[in-house]
Formats: C-alpha cells, structure tokens, sequence
C-alpha cells in the first residue's frame, strides 16, 4: 500500500511530500529520488515519517502545491465530479425538505378541517 504525508516547512517556504510503501509484514520503505534514481529506503521502526527532522521524498515550493493538486484533479478526473455531485445533493435536499414542508401544510390543513 502507498500513502502519501504532506507537511509544511515554514524555514524553507515549502511542501514536503513524503511517499510511504508499506506491506503486510514487511518493514515500512519511503521513496528516495536522488540523481534522477528512485529508490526505496527501510525506515527505521518507529520512524516518524512527518517530523520535520525526516527528509522528504520530493520538496516543493508552497505555490506550487495548489497547481499540483489542480493538475492532479484534472488528470484523475475526481474532484471536480464530487463537487458536481455535492452541488446535485444541496439541490436535492433543498427540493424534498420543501416538499415535505408542502405535505405537512397539507396534513395541518386536513388537522385543522376535521376539528371543526
């Protein structure tokens, strides 16, 4: 399983991106890319993989962090259908709360009538 940490370092303007790879039994590797060479280093057990002492896997410029999220998003083609979707949730919710609003008009209506 891969699992992406992300913290910030203040000191140096930035986002520090930490990739994880952790398998059943196995020790905990995080990815290292130096020279143009990726490779998975052990991590020692117990390590904490976002302490600011832990040199992260990639360091990016803060706003660069946005522009990536962006690009991320267009590519994997998830948030914006989950926003459209929240939007068609909001839009839904609010047409059945004001019909339910509706029927109990009516039932107060009828309520009032059959006590007369």
């Amino acid at each position: 399983m891969i699992q992406v940490y992300i913290g910030e370092s203040y000191l140096h303007d930035s986002l520090d991106v930490y990739v994880i790879r952790k398998t059943d039994g196995d020790p905990r590797y995080i990815l290292r890319m130096r020279d143009g060479q990726r490779h998975w280093e052990v991590l020692p057990d117990g390590a904490a993989v976002t302490n600011e002492r832990d040199e992260p896997t990639i360091e990016l410029p803060m706003d660069v962090g946005h522009a990536l999220l962006e690009a991320l998003t267009r590519h994997y083609n998830g948030a914006e259908d989950t926003r459209a979707l929240r939007r068609d949730y909001d839009a839904e919710r609010k047409r059945v709360d004001q019909h339910a609003e509706v029927i109990a008009d009516i039932a107060r209506s009828l309520a009032i009538r059959s006590a007369h």
